[in-house]
């Protein structure tokens, strides 16, 4: 299984003082600055979760971040999730399944109170790949995963590689179920090294055959769903692995994996990547990749290091990276006080370019520059106006649209959040509370910092401005009660529209 090309990628314009890069950032602390470390540390906040962070200080931020509270959201999906994949299985079971442990994954991120643990189990998913449906991947197996990760958001990484290892999902996905003495099969030993661990031109040919060998025997028991180990399928012989040699074990390839300084670097471009920059300079990613080996490759040690550097906060890094789908849907709820996530928001990532749980390769989302054509940004602008427009329907409006729909919603889903883009929003009103009443200045100055932290362009502002106080011919109209929503909702989708709220 081979991974497309990565994406083109764009290293903000400037210069990088290294000596100073991960040193602890002690400057200014306000609410875009509060706002830039909640979209990288999670999805997004919500004007309150900003708020709060702006108050409490940086250091605190990062610390309440970074030390989870007990997990008080469902650990699984609360209806039917059994999946029969033979061609005699029920088709619309399948469809309601996938739909019923999406939704659940989504509506974590949107409500846990600890969001670097969800959008670490983000990272985990796209790094160490596998996909719900694919290669008999079930629901409850990827549900699993994600449990894999989220116990490991911010553990130590050498760990979960052995732990991934004999993750039944992973097992399906990269064929280790059929890695036998026999007849070893190089799928995941490849990927390990090239996509999971130490990168391209670290390894040879005869290391990924030497370590398939050493996978041999772990497979899935077809009748509990869990891993097993059997020495009947193992191949115990002699193998040599980047230049060491001995009876190795799968185990045993992970420990000497870790060894090579090629990991902790190829991991720090990787962590870089994702949360300061694309294509993060060669001397940072070493620096970065220095600690975390220094550190025996704990996440959450990483973690502080990075989300309180300069780096982090400098200019370069603000505003540097383009939301990926997911951010795009959890953070516009967020902002809008959604209380759950629609099924009309899987659809609208689908039209974006993500299906929730289902990465296009071993490689997973590229991300970067690809997020974004004309489908897929008019896909977003499209999703962000539905939410933003959206005022739940009554019982009975539900019980039409499902008819028209042809489709009885899953078990334990509701019907008013199958057929929309989420559960409730708070209130136009509640979203500018702090504008003053009939003034259309300071509404649209609500509207900007409610949305992008006040990042407009003058140009930007009067575009906004001349929306509230104009007609859809162009006369000029008062800012009342009667018009008071529709403004507020149509230069909301405004600011939403602007390029810089695809940047996270």
């Amino acid at each position: 299984m081979s991974a497309d090309a990565q994406p083109a990628q764009y290293r903000p314009a400037g210069t990088l003082d290294l000596s100073t890069a991960l040193d602890e950032y002690r400057g200014q602390w306000d609410s875009r600055r509060a706002a830039h470390l909640l979209r990288r540390a999670g999805f997004g906040g919500s004007p309150q979760e900003i708020e709060n962070a702006a108050a409490a200080g940086m250091d605190t931020t990062v610390a309440r971040l970074i030390h989870f509270g007990a997990d008080q959201l469902p650990a699984a999906p609360a209806g039917d999730i059994s999946y029969d994949m033979r061609a005699t299985g029920d088709k619309t079971q399948r469809r309601n399944a996938m739909i019923l442990t999406d939704l659940w994954w989504l509506d974590r991120c949107l409500r846990t109170t600890d969001p670097l643990r969800e959008r670490m189990t983000y990272f985990w998913s796209n790094h160490f790949t596998s996909g719900i449906g694919q290669k008999g991947i079930t629901p409850q197996m990827m549900v699993d995963q994600y449990a894999l990760f989220r116990r490991f958001a911010l553990g130590n990484y050498a760990e979960l590689t052995h732990a991934v290892t004999a993750d039944p999902a992973m097992l399906h996905y990269l064929d280790g179920i059929a890695n036998r003495a026999q007849h070893p099969n190089e799928n995941y030993a490849r990927e390990l090294m090239e996509l999971f661990t130490m990168g391209v031109g670290n390894y040879t040919e005869e290391d990924v055959r030497q370590a398939a060998r050493a996978f041999t025997g772990t497979t899935v028991d077809r009748f509990t769903g869990q891993s097993v180990f059997n020495p009947r399928f193992h191949d115990d012989g002699r193998k040599t692995f980047l230049g060491r040699s001995g009876d190795f074990t799968g185990d045993d390839v992970i420990d000497i994996i870790m060894t090579q300084p090629s990991t902790a670097r190829f991991m720090a471009y990787k962590f870089l990547r994702a949360f300061v920059y694309d294509d993060p300079e060669p001397e940072l990613v070493n620096a970065l990749g220095d600690r975390f080996r220094g550190f025996d490759y704990d996440v959450a040690r990483l973690m502080g290091v990075l989300l309180r550097s300069n780096v982090f906060y400098s200019q370069r890094a603000y505003r540097a990276l383009v939301k990926s789908p997911l951010e795009v849907t959890i953070g516009a709820m967020k902002t809008l006080g959604a209380t759950e996530v629609g099924a009309r928001t899987l659809q609208a990532m689908v039209a974006m370019g993500q299906i929730p749980m289902q990465p296009p390769n071993v490689a997973g989302w590229p991300g970067g520059s690809l997020w974004l054509n004309t489908g897929t940004y008019l896909a977003r602008l499209n999703y962000l106006n539905q939410l933003v427009s959206f005022k739940p329907a009554s019982s009975d409006q539900m019980t039409t649209m499902a008819a028209a729909q042809l489709v009885a919603p899953p078990q334990g889903v509701d019907p008013g959040v199958l057929y929309a883009p989420a559960g409730q929003l708070s209130s136009p009103q509640a979203w500018v509370s702090a504008a003053k009443p009939g003034d259309a200045h300071s509404l649209a100055a609500s509207v900007l910092e409610l949305v992008v932290q006040g990042d407009a362009t003058i140009e930007q502002q009067q575009d906004i401005l001349r929306y509230i106080v104009s007609d859809g011919v162009g006369n000029r109209v008062a800012l009342n009660g009667e018009n008071f929503e529709e403004k507020v909702r149509g230069a909301v989708s405004l600011a939403m529209a602007l390029p810089t709220y695809q940047l996270a």
